[in-house]
């Protein structure tokens, strides 16, 4: 990792990442994306700072027995109950469990340790692939999308939201270019076309609540077929 990303998730994103009040998908985006990017790590430090500032102003009253539980709880990882619900989805041995050896960030290995160490790569276009992966929640389909060098994607909109976060190469659209580390939040309307770079594929990491749609004359007879696998 030579550079910081230059696209981070939103003050509000990691706010409530650190009040553990973000959904399981989002979060894995959201800590995936804080692997690569050490000015989130940061932001993320101080919020848990001014938490714990203000959970022990607020907790001065309480009884001991209900200070102790809540050190207890403060003392637990903060992304504890997302890795909790992927060890859940796994239901194969401590063995296929382990961690895979490999270039993604440590979350992203243990998702594919709890898809039994097994990306199954699908076609869904002549430059793009995706495999996905189990997280043990039912409103997003996170999956890895892989774009060869120099493909395009067909163009198109998204009918719900999608959180990306570049895992290794980069690629462009019409509003920017996006490489290792960057997230990028998609809202339902926007509509992209990207492209992998011309010297390597890129692979992402994506989770997205809804289908796109594809704006060709022969994709717009395909979007009635189009579906998401929340996982």
């Amino acid at each position: 990792m030579n550079n910081k990303p230059s696209h981070c998730p939103s003050a509000d994103l990691l706010v409530e990442f650190a009040a553990g009040t973000l959904g399981t998908a989002e979060s894995i985006c959201v800590s995936t994306h804080l692997h690569f990017c050490p000015h989130c790590k940061g932001t993320l430090h101080r919020l848990e700072q001014i938490g714990s500032h203000f959970m022990e102003k607020n907790c001065e009253a309480v009884t001991k027995k209900s200070t102790d539980k809540l050190n207890a709880a403060e003392d637990e990882s903060l992304f504890e109950s997302v890795m909790e619900k992927i060890d859940a989805a796994s239901t194969d041995t401590p063995a296929k469990r382990a961690s895979v050896k490999g270039e993604f960030p440590p979350l992203v290995n243990k998702l594919i340790a709890a898809t039994y160490n097994k990306l199954n790569w699908r076609r869904l276009s002549k430059s793009v692939d995706v495999a996905a992966l189990k997280t043990g929640q039912n409103k997003f389909e996170v999956a890895l999308h892989r774009i060869c060098a120099g493909g395009k994607t067909p163009k198109h909109d998204h009918r719900g939201l999608e959180y990306t976060v570049v895992l290794k190469g980069s690629f462009s659209d019409e509003k920017s270019v996006y490489k290792e580390g960057d997230f990028i939040l998609r809202q339902p309307g926007d509509t992209h076309q990207p492209m992998g770079a011309q010297n390597g594929e890129c692979i992402c990491l994506s989770a997205q609540s809804a289908p796109i749609k594809l704006q060709s004359f022969f994709g717009s007879m395909l979007n009635s077929w189009l579906r998401i696998r929340p996982n």
